[in-house]
């Protein structure tokens, strides 16, 4: 779903937990920017650049400066910044227009490479060679300790005092910052979990259903693009010499089942906006999208109590459902995934009349321009008159 622009006036202070080390700097530009081009990696070094060194904070910066400086255009800070923060490298905040970004620290290279969604997408962006060379710059010879004793002392042999109460290990972990982003944070709206629970097994597990293993099962889903049934084939064929369930023989097994279907090396990472359709078949879409389908696009867990209030909707506004459904995709996204009484559609019905919002196509340029860049009505008027725009000018707006 298009984004508004950042607000060029607008203000913003980064913050962080960490200081990028050599390694860091290391994983970033051969581990990271392959997967999220060369302008998003140019950006998180361009707010790292930017922050404290002594309070990682930084002053408060307007937008303009920073596009200024790293000679950035709003559309292409948008793209970027939403790269960024996809890939767990990224958090943003917004309270009145102004906003706060939060650094994250990359993944250990090892951590990186092999984990199930990092590791294959760096995989299918490079050559195997290159892939290779890759890996071998980060691997550290280890000691060849054959015939040694180890005789390192352990903790409570050396020491006999504790962490006092206030001194939790929590608290220990945020003094010294830089905690790691396993995990890309992954919502397979699409897969059944329940249903995939249903065809296994759970004795294989030795810790049951956890959280762990459900994250486990609906991210590989995501990135294999496999449903319910596939997952669940691939499950009872993980297991391991001693009766349990090996994540491990999982990836191996899911890898050589997608080459089988799929006559590929491994799953493509394409960006949201590449899977985007033409202009006539977002409003033939829009036109046609069900209530269910709508409100999944921006709040996946909303409250079936919503559904009633979006028919309620249609049968009180006289719009096409295609300016509705636009109507709908704004108000949850301007209020954070809550929907607002009837009442308030109506009034927002009245406004959009007034503007000569009435065709579906109207609705999607309306909510996808930015209020600075928003036409006035006596441009409008002239533009209604005139000849509809070519598909290249419905793609630029």
């Amino acid at each position: 779903m298009a984004q508004n622009l950042v607000a060029s006036t607008s203000k913003f202070h980064i913050y962080s937990s960490f200081n990028l080390s050599t390694d860091d700097i290391s994983a970033l530009s051969l581990l990271y920017a392959p997967l999220i081009g060369n302008d998003a990696f140019t950006l998180y070094m361009a707010l790292a650049a930017l922050l404290n060194r002594n309070n990682l904070k930084s002053e408060e910066i307007i937008h303009q400066d920073l596009f200024d400086i790293y000679s950035l255009k709003p559309v292409d800070f948008l793209r970027s910044k939403n790269k960024l923060e996809g890939i767990g490298l990224l958090l943003t905040y917004e309270k009145d227009g102004d906003y706060i970004y939060v650094l994250l620290p990359p993944l250990s290279p090892k951590n990186f490479i092999k984990d199930a969604v990092y590791g294959l997408y760096l995989h299918s962006k490079v050559r195997k060679e290159a892939y290779e060379l890759i890996k071998k710059h980060f691997l550290i010879d280890k000691p060849d300790v054959l015939g040694y004793k180890e005789i390192t002392k352990s903790f409570d042999e050396v020491y006999s005092s504790r962490v006092s109460s206030d001194e939790t290990f929590e608290k220990f972990s945020y003094l010294l910052g830089k905690n790691p982003t396993n995990y890309l944070d992954i919502k397979n709206v699409t897969f059944d979990f329940d249903k995939f629970a249903k065809e296994i097994n759970e004795d294989y597990l030795e810790a049951g259903i956890d959280s762990t293993f459900k994250e486990q099962i609906i991210k590989l889903s995501f990135v294999y693009l496999f449903n319910e049934h596939d997952m669940a084939t691939l499950f009872m064929d993980s297991i391991n010499k001693n009766g349990y369930f090996d994540y491990r023989i999982l990836k191996k097994k899911a890898n050589v089942l997608f080459e089988y279907r799929r006559n590929m090396n491994a799953p493509k990472l394409v960006e949201k906006e590449e899977l985007d359709g033409k202009p006539s078949d977002l409003v033939s879409f829009l036109d046609n999208a069900s209530p269910s389908r709508v409100l999944q696009m921006v709040n996946p867990k909303y409250p079936a109590t919503y559904l009633a209030t979006i028919n309620e909707i249609y049968n009180s506004i006289s719009l096409p459902r295609g300016v509705i459904n636009c109507m709908i995709i704004k108000t949850l996204r301007d209020k954070g995934g809550e929907l607002p009484p009837v009442t308030y559609f109506k009034k927002v019905a009245e406004s959009w009349i007034q503007d000569n919002i009435l065709s579906t196509k109207d609705a999607v340029v309306y909510i996808t321009t930015t209020k600075e860049s928003r036409p006035s009505k006596s441009r409008k008027e002239k533009e209604f008159k005139s000849q509809s725009k070519t598909p290249i000018e419905w793609e630029e707006a």
